[in-house]
C-alpha cells in the first residue's frame, strides 16, 4: 500500500517533469523559429546558398519524428500492457462467482491507486520522450546557425 507521503511525492515529481516537457517545448519552439528564419534567408539567394545546411532539413527531421514517434509508441504499448493486467485482474475477480470479500476489496483498491499513479507518472514520461529528440535537433540547429558564417 502506498502511503500518502510518497503518492504525493511521486505526483509532485511527475508534475516537475510535465512542467520540464513544457519548458523543452518552448525552447523548440523558440528554436524551430530562429532556425527556420536563418534557413529561409539562404534559400533567398540560390547562388550563394548553403546547400550543405539546406541538405539536412529533411533528414534531421526524419531521424527527430522516427525517434520521437518510437519512444511514444514503446511507451504506450507498455502503458497499454499494464492496463490489460489490470483488466485482467478485475475481470479474474469477476469470474469467482461470489462478491469480493473486505480484504479482496482492499488490495484491489491499493492496486487501482498505484496503478493510477504508475499511468500518471508513465503519462508525463511519454511527453517528455515525444519531445527530447526534436528539442535536441532544433536547439542544436540554433547553436550551430548561430556560429560565424564557415563554421557550419
Amino acid at each position: 500500500m502506498l502511503d500518502p507521503f510518497t503518492t504525493w511525492n511521486r505526483m509532485l515529481g511527475a508534475a516537475s517533469s510535465v512542467a520540464t516537457t513544457g519548458r523543452q517545448l518552448s525552447e523548440t519552439l523558440a528554436a524551430s523559429q530562429e532556425v527556420i528564419a536563418k534557413r529561409t534567408t539562404m534559400m533567398q539567394s540560390p547562388m550563394t546558398a548553403d546547400y550543405v545546411e539546406l541538405g539536412r532539413m529533411i533528414p534531421e527531421k526524419i531521424e527527430a519524428f522516427s525517434r520521437a514517434g518510437t519512444a511514444v509508441a514503446a511507451e504506450w504499448w507498455a502503458m497499454q500492457a499494464e492496463c490489460w493486467s489490470e483488466a485482467q485482474h478485475i475481470g479474474t475477480m469477476a469470474m469467482r462467482g461470489r462478491a469480493p470479500t473486505l480484504e479482496e476489496m482492499s488490495t484491489l483498491a491499493s492496486r487501482n491507486a498505484a496503478h493510477a499513479l504508475r499511468m500518471m507518472e508513465r503519462s508525463a514520461a511519454l511527453g517528455a520522450s515525444a519531445i527530447a529528440p526534436i528539442h535536441r535537433s532544433a536547439t542544436g540547429n540554433a547553436r550551430r546557425l548561430r556560429r560565424p558564417t564557415g563554421k557550419n
